[in-house]
């Protein structure tokens, strides 16, 4: 029996901790074909996490996706403090030990839609679209380029609350819409207009999954034999004190290994302005089909991620 073909997959991410462990996880796993990395400037400053990629391909020694980026800023942009930290990222101490080696990529960085758009026009297969920010670059792709919608197997985008308050704290919105939507509301709309196949991971599924010291202390068991551990536990250790969750990783997890998830259909709607801003409102008829996530066998994920972080 032939083993399964690898899925073809682009990687759109906003260089927070947990976006690039993601992209991480995309690169080192064998059922994805990571076609390319694109860097949207959300929840970090692009130049820096785009930076940040490159020397953790390099340290991981790793091959394969062009890694782009765009400095455009999304409409509603994440609190700075929260962006400062792709600076600490990048000067995390463990690059030191790639001082004398070739980076992983030369130059700048094209733009991310152009990268998309190439990547798109040119493969031969049907690409899965990861999205673990606001899809502000994603949307200009199909803006440009609606034909292109065809060459997408499905979104899997990270994004929005449905049963749950959103994480958008602001005195002039409501508390029910997630970051990412909130960021680019009307971004999103454009990308369930598509038509295309959608799985949605919400804060519905992450809730479900905090970062806890059990995973940890496993992580840190087989950081002293693997680089990919090792480098983990240097970011996750970023946050170490804040309740922080699963919530970019499991997006990865759901294109690696769907079969540890169970997943819904159903209608949804965005609230593009306003108090509501960002949230996700859901309809017996009308709105857009997706799939959203229901529940995951937090065990399974937790392997799944461990096992990905030793292949290297």
């Amino acid at each position: 029996m032939s083993a399964t073909k690898a899925k073809a997959v682009i990687h759109d991410n906003d260089g927070h901790v947990d976006d690039l462990l993601s992209s991480i996880l995309l690169w080192l796993s064998p059922s994805v074909d990571l076609q390319a990395v694109t860097i949207t400037n959300g929840d970090c400053y692009a130049p820096e996490s785009f930076r940040a990629l490159l020397k953790m391909a390099t340290y991981l020694g790793l091959e394969g996706p062009e890694v782009a980026l765009s400095e455009d800023s999304v409409p509603y942009p994440f609190p700075d403090n929260w962006r400062k930290e792709s600076r600490i990222i990048n000067d995390l101490p463990i690059f030191g030990e790639i001082s004398l080696k070739k980076l992983y990529q030369d130059g700048e960085g094209r733009r991310s839609e152009t990268l998309i758009k190439d990547c798109l026009s040119n493969s031969r297969d049907k690409v899965t679209i990861v999205a673990t920010g606001p899809l502000t670059n994603v949307a200009k792709v199909f803006e440009d380029r609606p034909e292109l919608k065809d060459k997408v197997e499905e979104f899997v985008i990270m994004g929005g609350a449905i049963k749950v308050a959103g994480n958008v704290e602001r005195q002039d919105k409501d508390g029910t819409a997630e970051w990412n939507v909130f960021a680019d509301p009307v971004a999103l709309k454009m990308i369930l207009e598509l038509g295309a196949p959608v799985k949605l991971i919400t804060l519905d599924i992450t809730n479900q999954l905090p970062l806890n010291k059990d995973f940890l202390a496993r992580l840190e068991k087989q950081a002293e034999t693997y680089n990919a551990s090792k480098l983990a536990l240097s970011l996750w250790g970023l946050v170490k004190g804040y309740d922080y969750y699963f919530w970019d990783t499991v997006t990865s997890a759901a294109v690696m290994d769907p079969s540890i998830f169970s997943f819904k259909d159903i209608r949804v709607n965005i609230v593009t302005e306003g108090p509501s801003q960002g949230r996700l409102t859901t309809h017996l008829f009308g709105g857009r089909k997706v799939q959203a996530a229901i529940k995951v066998n937090n065990k399974a994920f937790e392997d799944l991620l461990l096992k990905t972080l030793a292949i290297r």
